[in-house]
């Protein structure tokens, strides 16, 4: 935090005639503590009873003390110096506390809020009970920090209910206004925790880390003070002015955090620093007459407001006593006995039960706990069966009274027909031993239960492959759903695990069993899953201090006693777990690092702060658990970067390789993976032996990652690593088709009729994406047909599976040009899609036939691109626009699914000559692609090579053009391989812009080249082909090699068939070519007439196609040429505008030939 400078003995004042005529002098180095009464510094001091109103200052956590308000260069307290305090019969206090308790190591972390803001109260209810004035006015300044402070100080004062503690609420009940000056209400930013650091204690510690923006703990404390936000007046004030920290310039609190969008609040801005903006020299001070007339406002109207306050209140809290006796006292009472009654209830049941509030936080370091009543009978012991679970660690300790808890709400009940699985649900902060608590719990229950299972739900396809093998374990097959039905009908107790369900889209209900006499244990970091919990909810934060003191000790001296480390390192000990938030998954791998590299308990304390500070610039610290978490697992790793052996080096690799894996090896590699165990960022395995199919699947030891420690693996690389080790994935998919060839060649001899379940289906499915990536559409084709049969007869259409494997055929089908094939597909998605819809609620459309659920936007999407290229541009333009407004709707502009949807549209609009709408489409989904994919993603460079392409269309600024269609055929290159079809398809693309240009000799060259390459890997039947020789004919054609561009259109014509878009291109071409080279007008018309004819009677192309209204520009030369002025006005009937320059000169940007009229182009 930044330490301004501090004036101890104030320069005398240099007066103005708005200046204080005298100036307090306080000692800002006093350690006085709590309240302090700055107006019996008065010579005349204003007598108790006079006293109007308290004005409460609290300061934040830069400046503690009066430093906060006092003017630097002047010595000026504004409060007792500027103020009329007198005239307005006013008290200021200020509340002073000990900042540098909460901000150095081992701080109190956010439990300190809490204490100081008990704190605050109990000196306020002090001092004001001492001077008989519990209910005079009072209204809070505070500055950043301080802020924070009242609302839970406020929070905790309306908690306070009982007669005996109601004392309390008078905090509550007479507080008028709050003035929050620079209150990070939403937190600080990094940088600012970055650079404004303390001069003593430059690292942020926990505490202040739990002050970022978006945190956990200042959620809790918004959630406590929103109720009675309303209660008071609030005015927000934020600074406009940069606070300079060394070469920095920052906003301490920047508008966003410190004005939230809070209605019926006063909010203004201060044209003064952080620090500046709450010490005035002068009457003229920016923001002085702000706070002034605020104050003047809330002191005239507090005396109504408070006693009205007091009487609402008071009568709310007797109603509600009367209430709760009028339920433990059935039947008519009177006043006096219901009072007296509710005095002894109250007085009877403390006695009994302790009183448990929801707003201490003695349970937030470990856990906040919900539970549902029930009666419950002891469990009946049985034998174990089914153990499918991993083993715990051996060193786990701690929340055995919520294992206590969880052990009674799971008490087995007498079982029912039609009974349903208990649900549990465990939630909270990564690394918070949410999964070894399960561990725990399944190792000393397993004797309850007939079987226990452990289900990954990291992801919806790893929990339906577990559910898939545990239908395999019950004989049932790997079918979606067979393991969860098998577990319904289980005559026998049975636990469930799902594990890591972080995902807040996943729909979790899915694989939950309907029935059984089953227990289900939920773990996640996503509060929202408490919904599904039926029986309780755990939320873990951080372990119990002294557990995670002992656990902490235990791991890092495993050879000492444990009373010998305890009395020597206790200290040490203490503040390095409060600075790991007492995570668990933290506390282990620090004690690790401690042990395997000797280093003693305050280096690596020092070590770890200034780890976990570097880290902060890094995107992928979002709040305090991940700066603890990370910076434990960057120490080692740093020291393994600095490893020069060839281990070490393979250990660095080998970590990438798994962060872009899921979490679960040849020589090389399992030596690598040892110095990653060794430092403990990954695990070793051992499951127990099992029996059955399960056993032959499993192998007995394998190396693991947390997944949270995954997800640092991930994020710890810089944008351009991910993209490189991203593209180490694709190619080690390419690399994977031999042996994926090896395997069905093998499956094809054991099974006949492959597939014949649903798992060999998916398999067959995967197998189909990677030749799909690869460009080898052909074999995926003939995979899916296979997977989209299976699935057919066994899901039906409607299935999720079913749909899926169906999309990617048409995709497949697609990039082979089969567009009657894919259209065909797409239309069974689309009608399934028109009549399954995912909820209730998509069907509360109008018009109820045109969907908008995300699925049926989908479909539209790729319905867009298939209408595109079958020339069908108006139906493309329906189902885009559609397809774009349905998925911007419901996920954004910023979508990739939406993005994708963009795209389409945007290259069916060039196709209908709205190049504008097109280019400023095809430019925003490209900037967005670059950002979220990076530049050379497949999907980046096929809007890069669009946008190309676009630009060249409209023969405005070709250079651009150039470079971009060169850039993305030179990625391709490099990303896809020379051959892939995309990128011949660039060398299409780019040879168009090179004509543009004029270098037409240069783009016959290029596509020459490739000509053989077409043949050989998508053949002479292929729209490449078609595509590759239709430019290359019209390269030679304006090159004048009419010889060579006649044969190429002549075969064209021939080997194109007749029900195909291109047949109208390739004849169009043959009719260009004999008007100008070979002068047969006869000949010519023919064919233009043909081509009409086709197109009006089957619709193969729309009659507003480039090339139809190309062809009506050629019989539009031949009746003028000839004179035959009917027809020609006929002719523009049909086609209005033709003959224009804009018309003659449109090009059609599908990867097909574009010819010119003039021959002198």
């Amino acid at each position: 935090m930044v330490s301004w400078p501090l004036v101890t003995n104030p320069f005398p004042v240099v007066l103005t005639k708005e200046a204080p005529s005298k100036v307090t002098v306080f000692n800002p180095h006093s350690d006085a503590m709590g309240i302090i009464d700055l107006n019996e510094s008065d010579e005349e001091p204003i007598s108790t009873q006079d006293v109007a109103v308290d004005i409460v200052f609290v300061h934040g956590l830069h400046e503690p003390g009066k430093r906060a308000w006092i003017d630097r260069d002047s010595g000026v307290l504004w409060m007792k110096d500027l103020f009329p305090y007198k005239k307005y019969k006013a008290r200021i206090l200020s509340y002073e506390y000990d900042t540098d308790r909460l901000v150095a190591p081992g701080g109190p972390g956010m439990n300190g809020v809490f204490d100081e803001a008990v704190s605050l109260v109990n000196h306020l209810i002090a001092s004001r009970e001492l001077d008989q004035a519990e209910q005079r006015p009072m209204i809070f300044v505070c500055h950043e920090f301080g802020g924070l402070l009242v609302k839970r100080a406020l929070a905790y004062s309306y908690s306070r209910k009982d007669f005996r503690v109601e004392h309390i609420r008078s905090v509550y009940r007479s507080t008028v206004a709050v003035m929050f000056m620079a209150t990070p209400h939403e937190g600080f930013r990094k940088d600012a925790i970055i650079h404004a650091s303390r001069s003593r204690h430059p690292e942020p510690n926990n505490f202040v880390l739990s002050l970022l923006e978006g945190s956990e703990a200042l959620q809790e404390i918004t959630d406590h003070f929103a109720p009675i936000m309303k209660q008071f007046f609030i005015y927000n004030f934020w600074e406009q002015l940069h606070t300079t920290v060394g070469r920095h310039k920052i906003y301490i609190v920047d508008r966003t955090s410190a004005n939230p969008s809070w209605n019926e609040v006063d909010q203004c801005g201060i044209s003064a620093t952080h620090s500046g903006m709450v010490k005035f020299r002068n009457t003229a001070s920016p923001g002085y007459r702000l706070v002034l007339a605020a104050l003047d406002k809330y002191i005239r109207l507090s005396s109504a407001t408070i006693a009205r306050r007091w009487d609402h209140d008071l009568e709310l809290i007797r109603r509600e006593r009367q209430h709760e006796v009028e339920i433990l006292l059935p039947g008519p009472r009177n006043s006096s006995e219901i009072y007296a009654a509710s005095m002894v209830s109250e007085s009877t049941t403390l006695k009994s039960v302790p009183p448990i509030s929801i707003t201490d936080p003695g349970t937030s370091r470990e856990s906040l706990v919900s539970l549902s009543d029930g009666s419950e009978v002891p469990a009946t012991p049985c034998v174990n069966i089914h153990y499918l679970v991993n083993r715990r660690s051996e060193y786990y300790v701690g929340r055995q009274k919520q294992m206590e808890q969880l052990q009674r709400r799971l008490r087995t009940s007498k079982r029912r027909k039609g009974h349903k699985p208990k649900v549990f649900v465990v939630y909270g902060l990564p690394g918070s031993g949410k999964t070894q608590f399960c561990l725990r719990y399944c190792e000393d229950n397993r004797h309850r239960y007939w079987g226990v299972f452990w289900i990954d739900c990291s992801t919806e396809s790893n929990a339906e492959d577990g559910f898939g093998s545990l239908g395999v374990v019950a004989g049932k097959g790997a079918q979606p759903g067979a393991g969860q039905a098998w577990l319904s009908h289980l005559p026998h107790s049975w636990l469930l695990v799902l594990d890591n369900a972080n995902d807040p889209e996943m729909d979790l209900s899915r694989f939950i069993p309907i029935s059984g006499d089953g227990h289900i244990l939920v773990t996640t970091r996503n509060p929202g899953a408490q919904l599904y919990n039926t029986v309780g909810t755990f939320q873990f934060r951080g372990m119990d201090p002294e557990e995670a003191i002992t656990l902490l000790l235990r791991l890092a001296y495993p050879e000492k006693e444990p009373h010998q480390i305890t009395n020597i390192y206790r200290q040490d000990a203490s503040i390095i777990a409060s600075e790991l938030g007492y995570l668990a998954l933290a506390l282990k791998q620090a004690a690790h690092t401690i042990r395997t590299q000797f280093l003693p308990l305050g280096r690596y304390l020092k070590s770890f702060l200034g780890c976990r500070q570097a880290l902060l610039s890094r995107s992928l610290v979002k709040s305090a658990a991940d700066a603890n978490i990370y910076a434990t697992w960057e120490l080692p790793f740093t020291d393994i970067l600095n490893g020069r052996t060839q281990e070490y080096r393979d250990a660095v690799d080998l970590v990438h390789m798994f962060a872009s894996m899921h979490f679960a090896l040849q020589d090389r590699v399992m030596t690598a993976a040892r110095v990653l165990y060794d430092h403990s960022i990954i695990s070793i395995t051992e499951l127990e032996p099992q029996s059955g199919p399960i056993g032959k699947r499993v192998p007995r030891h394998y190396f693991t990652l947390h997944p949270a420690i995954h997800q640092w693996a991930r994020e710890r690389l810089e944008k351009d690593d991910r993209a490189k080790w991203l593209d180490c994935g694709r190619t080690l998919r390419r690399l994977l088709i031999p042996h994926i060839e090896a395997c069905l060649s093998a499956l094809q001899k054991t099974y006949w009729n492959l597939p014949e379940t649903m798992e060999q289906a998916s398999h067959l499915d995967k197998y189909a994406l990677v030749y799909a990536e690869a460009g080898l559409w052909k074999k995926a084709r003939s995979l899916q047909l296979e997977v989209v049969k299976l699935r057919s007869s066994k899901l039906g259409a409607a299935h999720p599976l079913t749909v899926n494997s169906k999309r990617s055929l048409a995709h497949s089908l697609w990039n082979l040009f089969d567009i009657k094939g894919c259209l065909e597909v797409q239309r069974q998605i689309l009608l399934t899609q028109l009549w399954s819809r995912p909820s209730v609620s998509d069907w509360f459309v109008w018009p109820p036939w045109k969907p908008m659920h995300v699925q049926y936007c989908t479909t539209l999407s790729d319905l867009t691109q298939s209408l595109w290229l079958a020339g069908l541009q108006d139906l493309s333009k329906r189902a885009g626009e559609r397809a774009v407004a349905g998925l911007a709707q419901r996920y954004g502009p910023d979508d990739p699914m939406t993005l994708n949807a963009m795209f389409n549209l945007a290259r069916t609009y060039l196709h209908l000559e709205e190049v504008e709408k097109s280019e400023d489409m095809l430019r925003y989904v490209l900037a967005r692609r670059e950002h979220f994919f990076g530049s050379d993603h497949p999907d980046t460079l096929m809007a890069r090579n669009e946008l190309g392409m676009n630009i060249c269309t409209q023969r405005k600024g070709l250079i651009e053009a150039e470079s971009l269609v060169q850039d993305v055929l030179q990625a391709r290159k490099k990303v896809l391989g020379e051959e892939h079809a995309y990128t011949l398809w660039s060398v299409n693309d780019l040879s168009k812009v090179y004509m543009e240009l004029g270098r037409n000799n240069e783009a016959a060259e290029m596509l020459e080249e490739i000509v053989p390459i077409v043949t050989r890997t998508l053949g002479d039947d292929h729209v490449g082909m078609f595509m590759t020789k239709g430019n290359l004919s019209r390269a030679y054609i304006r090159s004048n090699q009419w010889e060579r561009a006649g044969d190429l259109i002549k075969w064209l014509r021939i080997i194109v068939p007749p029900d195909h878009p291109d047949w109208v291109y390739a004849e169009w071409g043959y009719a260009y070519y004999v008007l100008h080279y070979e002068s047969d007008v006869e000949t010519a018309e023919r064919c233009c007439k043909f081509i009409m004819s086709k197109v009006f009677e089957t619709n193969v192309l729309s009659p507003r196609n480039a090339r139809v209204i190309a062809t009506a520009e050629i019989l539009l030369c031949i009746y003028q040429e000839q004179g035959r002025i009917s027809e020609v006005d006929k002719l523009k009937a049909t086609f209005p505008g033709i003959g224009s320059r804009k018309i003659g000169a449109s090009v059609d940007s599908l990867p097909l030939p574009r010819w010119r009229l003039s021959n002198s182009q």
